[in-house]
């Protein structure tokens, strides 16, 4: 064969891709001498029959076509959509959303750790560290004003001993301090004093919750005491273990010595603490008590409903 044959020959079989004057993609075929260009059958595998430039494997029973919209898959889930299906949440524009999750604008965000499960009908603890402490102010003024009259005898003496030394640290002035805190009828003061205190406390809380579920720094931030089991008021019993278990940190690590008083006062705190830890904010004495604290609006408005029915 000679080589215009092997030519001629080569020319029957090629193909000429990106024909000027042809869409991009489209092939030409070459038959015969003359060089006459036919185009190829359209594609069988896709929905326009326009061919591309790759080769493409044959389509697969139950899956779609090459080229075919991605709305038209199926089993493919659409992110983004504003439908909605079994199992869904819609969420507009912004694609999938976790439940408990809100975007910014839209609401808060989700919550981690004990506040994620905590009722909002239950008092935070901050309105409990302050109602604590607006009862503590009245406990301490009325043991005061009780032994107000011994207390100013040892207030009058601390004076004079601060009159006399200009410092304090020097070694008489210590002396005469000292001298005050060991006289006997100042250390009778002092623990009928604190004995007082905690006897007022025990009654204050004790009658208080008993008879209306709240104190007086309750009342002020609107909190009230109520059973864990079904928020119903507290009975005698409730209160008063609930009363003895809150007052026994305190009691041992005031009234003790170090190191007799470190257990009362690793109670006192642990006993603190729980509200920050405990998903319903209970404290040891509640847990004990079986108690709660909850928010007197809740209890005002259920009582507005059943005045309404």
């Amino acid at each position: 064969m000679t080589p215009q044959d092997e030519t001629s020959a080569a020319a029957e079989t090629s193909t000429a891709t990106d024909e000027p004057g042809l869409p991009p993609g489209q092939q030409l075929q070459f038959s015969g001498q003359q060089g006459t260009a036919q185009p190829l059958p359209p594609s069988p595998y896709l929905d326009g029959g326009s061919m591309p430039q790759a080769y493409l494997a044959p389509p697969q029973p139950g899956q779609p076509k090459y080229g075919a919209p991605p709305a038209s898959r199926p089993g493919r889930r659409q992110f983004g959509s504003a439908g909605s299906g079994p199992g869904r949440q819609a969420t507009g524009q912004s694609g999938f959303q976790q439940p408990g999750y809100e975007r910014p604008g839209g609401g808060s965000r989700r919550a981690f750790g004990p506040q994620a499960l905590r009722d909002p009908v239950i008092a935070a603890p901050w309105e409990r560290l302050a109602a604590s402490v607006l009862d503590w102010i009245v406990i301490f003024g009325i043991a005061t004003v009780t032994f107000i009259s011994p207390l100013l005898r040892i207030w009058r003496q601390l004076q004079a001993v601060t009159t006399q030394y200009t410092n304090l640290n020097s070694p008489g002035a210590q002396a005469a301090v000292n001298g005050i805190a060991r006289d006997p009828s100042n250390q009778r003061a002092l623990l009928f004093w604190f004995l007082a205190m905690f006897g007022i406390a025990l009654g204050y809380y004790w009658i208080q919750h008993a008879a209306w579920g709240a104190t007086l720094g309750k009342r002020a931030l609107g909190t009230r005491v109520v059973t864990a089991a079904d928020r119903s008021a507290i009975g005698i019993r409730a209160a008063g273990i609930r009363t003895v278990s809150f007052l026994v940190g305190p009691v041992i690590f005031l009234l003790l010595v170090s190191p007799l008083n470190i257990p009362g006062g690793l109670l006192w705190a642990a006993d603190t603490a729980m509200t920050l830890l405990d998903p319903r904010a209970q404290c040891l004495h509640d847990k004990l008590a079986g108690t709660i604290v909850i928010r007197q609006r809740w209890l005002d408005q259920q009582a507005g409903r059943a005045s309404h029915r």
